[in-house]
């Protein structure tokens, strides 16, 4: 071979090692860049915990109404429907001086319900006795309490809630809240309907809610009211209602 082949012959060599050279960076960058792809892709963004939603409540749910024969009557619809919200069933506490039970409990609460045994009117003793003593166990943080009680002005199966506020003319929650005065308590109240006598005479109205509560009433509070009841008190102890 010539000198003039020898020199074909290495140009042909170095345009072959610079195509290789060329297709080998090519090959590198699509590499990197499928890598950087798929590593776009598979990256996860770590979801922020609401700090609201994980603190642990405490709930106390005080039942008020009258005790003995008036058990029965509409103007303790809330003990009626406290079966209906334990978990375990109520029994007698000494410390409390009522029967009391666990009640609705969620990843960020948990619920004790306490039956107050006290008449109506006077039932701020009771609840304020029962209150003192679950605030002050270590072992309820964030103690929140909960008022479950009749109302008069709403229809049966409805519910009402309201926190703090006035009494509304309600005996049971006034004399809860001259109990409670200066502790500085945040409570939640729970109206169960039972609706109320055409007539406005006082007679008439206490005629009303010392009767006994029809059965179809009963019925209807549970199937309308209790879903509600039960909503309500999820979104206390999961902070939605403060």
């Amino acid at each position: 071979m010539g000198i003039k082949g020898k020199r074909k012959q290495q140009r042909r060599q170095q345009q072959q090692q610079m195509q290789l050279q060329e297709t080998a960076d090519l090959d590198l960058s699509s590499a990197e860049s499928s890598t950087s792809t798929s590593s776009s892709s598979t990256s996860v963004s770590t979801p922020t915990s609401d700090p609201e939603m994980s603190t642990i409540r405490s709930l106390l749910l005080c039942s008020i109404g009258n005790p003995g024969t008036l058990l029965t009557t509409r103007h303790s619809a809330a003990h009626i429907l406290l079966p209906h919200l334990t978990t375990t069933p109520l029994s007698q506490s000494r410390p409390h001086g009522g029967p009391t039970a666990s009640g609705p409990s969620g990843s960020t609460y948990t619920t004790q319900i306490f039956q107050s045994t006290s008449y109506m009117n006077v039932s701020g003793a009771a609840v304020s006795k029962a209150w003192k003593i679950f605030k002050s166990s270590p072992s309820n943080p964030n103690p929140t309490l909960i008022i479950l009680h009749d109302e008069l002005e709403k229809p049966v199966g409805k519910v009402k809630y309201k926190k703090d506020g006035s009494a509304g003319g309600h005996n049971g929650l006034s004399s809860i809240r001259d109990s409670l005065a200066g502790q500085k308590t945040t409570t939640h109240k729970i109206g169960l309907g039972i609706g109320r006598p055409e007539s406005r005479d006082k007679n008439a109205v206490a005629d009303y809610v010392l009767g006994r509560m029809p059965s179809r009433d009963k019925d209807l509070m549970i199937e309308e009211a209790l879903p509600v009841v039960l909503q309500i008190i999820e979104d206390i102890g999961t902070g939605k209602l403060k």
